[in-house]
């Protein structure tokens, strides 16, 4: 391998799975060294959107430990059989000791996590980076934003123009304001943003939106997504957050009615994708085949929930055979096969009875920017 030329080398390891990367840079010192020059994680990302790999990280936290455990499962997309046993799963240990961590955020191998931490005076949401391939883990500045009681959720993304990354802090806390001749008591939201390599976080005040308060799963064409509504009308929107211009924008909703409290957005086929409850306890599918398009949503498919809990079903992946990876209450994952209306639970060996699946999956840009 030494003997080859460096753009040879370089793309035969882009080719690899993100796990067998892991393993290949504890080789020898010269293949750690081709895995941390600044050209192959562009050549690893452009491979690994063409074949549209799939990775999953699996968030197991006990009470019984003073710290979270974190696997990482490569290449699900052609996964087929739920019986058989996993491949090419592996720890990572984040080098941040008694810390349970409240959300985890996955970007092209890029892991933003989130904690709190006391001083015992007050409760600070910290947040870091880890690059999972580099072993390396950056801790974020402390926040500008300083209150007694709030509620905080993040978005952590990467613009493909700019060759950034950003993470997007929403602080949400309860203000009185001063209406008609009375007082009133009413939500507001803050939006901060780290750029990684920056020194400071920035506050950005011109939301015209409130905000879920949930983590953004769905990174579409450089932009993160939420549900929310209108701070006037109170209408349930599709809102989006452009990682270049950092300004927050409306995406059209699907031709069908949803409860906020009850859907999320998330990435189904590289598509801006819905999930709706509906009343005959199945949830429909919907997915915008061309981004910014309202007469491109399309109901792909229904999940019939069976026996499953409606409220704990959350649909992760749809997988290279058509067949979609779900997660159900926080301790199991189903394969659910949308042709034979059939789901059936994966075997996950000895894995912690609980865990969040983090899903991640390397969007192509749609046609329209």
């Amino acid at each position: 391998m030494d003997s080859l030329p460096l753009e040879i080398s370089l793309n035969i390891f882009s080719r690899l799975p993100f796990v067998s990367l892991i393993y290949c840079k504890r080789v020898s010192k010269s293949w750690h060294a081709l895995l941390k020059h600044p050209h192959f994680p562009y050549l690893q990302k452009a491979f690994h959107d063409f074949q549209n790999n799939l990775c999953l990280i699996l968030h197991c936290s006990s009470s019984c430990s003073p710290h979270d455990h974190i696997f990482i499962v490569n290449s699900c997309s052609h996964l087929s059989d739920p019986d058989e046993h996993w491949k090419d799963i592996m720890g990572i240990n984040v080098p941040l000791q008694n810390h349970k961590f409240n959300s985890i955020v996955n970007c092209n191998g890029l892991l933003f996590l989130s904690y709190i931490e006391s001083d015992n005076i007050m409760m600070h949401n910290k947040g870091c980076v880890y690059n999972i391939l580099a072993a390396k883990l950056t801790n974020l500045p402390n926040s500008p934003t300083f209150f007694k009681e709030f509620k905080v959720a993040y978005g952590f993304g990467f613009h493909p123009r700019t060759k950034e990354y950003k993470v997007v802090r929403i602080v949400e806390q309860e203000c009185v304001r001063y209406d008609f001749g009375r007082f009133e008591l009413s939500l507001d939201q803050t939006i901060e943003v780290f750029t990684l390599g920056t020194y400071a976080w920035r506050t950005r005040r011109n939301n015209p939106f409130l905000l879920q308060m949930q983590p953004s799963e769905a990174l579409v064409n450089g932009a993160l997504h939420w549900l929310g509504q209108a701070k006037v009308s109170h209408s349930q929107l599709i809102i989006s957050f452009n990682l270049e211009n950092e300004g927050f924008y409306q995406i059209p909703n699907p031709n069908c009615r949803f409860d906020m409290l009850q859907s999320h957005l998330l990435l189904l086929g590289g598509c801006l994708s819905l999930t709706v409850h509906t009343d005959k306890n199945n949830i429909d599918i919907w997915l915008m085949k061309n981004y910014g398009i309202q007469g491109s949503w399309t109901k792909e498919f229904t999940i019939n929930s069976g026996s499953l809990s409606l409220g704990s079903i959350r649909p992760l992946f749809l997988l290279s055979n058509g067949k979609v990876l779900i997660e159900y209450a926080k301790q199991s994952l189903f394969l659910y096969d949308t042709n034979k209306k059939m789901t059936k639970k994966i075997n996950l060996g000895d894995f912690p009875y609980y865990f969040q699946a983090v899903p991640h999956v390397k969007p192509i840009n749609s046609v329209r920017p």
